[in-house]
């Protein structure tokens, strides 16, 4: 697994430390707004062993309470671009998803 494909892991932990709950702690948190997660996924979450999915990074915002911006690591900008490409896109995926599932909820 390359790091490259999960970037936000480092934060995960940070925010989890920060709020001083355990991982077990974290991942019951999740199961209860309904998202499949095990400790193990998310150690290998933290550690940037595996990706994460769009999915996850919605329910990572939810549980601490954060946009999505706040997940993402800050860098430098290089050649006026640093990682903007990157972070709007996964900020439209979960925007997106977010008022479709809003939109779904009203028609029902």
């Amino acid at each position: 697994m390359h790091r490259d494909a999960n970037v936000i892991g480092p934060m995960v932990s940070k925010l989890r430390y920060q709020r001083g709950w355990r991982q077990d702690e974290l991942v019951a948190k999740l199961q209860l707004l309904g998202c499949y997660m095990t400790r193990d996924i998310l150690a290998n979450i933290e550690t940037r062993r595996s990706p994460v999915t769009d999915t996850q990074i919605e329910f990572f915002c939810e549980v601490f309470a954060v946009k999505v911006q706040e997940l993402f690591p800050a860098r430098p900008k290089q050649n006026g671009n640093g990682n903007g490409r990157a972070l709007a896109l996964a900020v439209r995926i979960v925007t997106r998803r977010r008022h479709h599932d809003e939109d779904s909820k009203t028609l029902a």
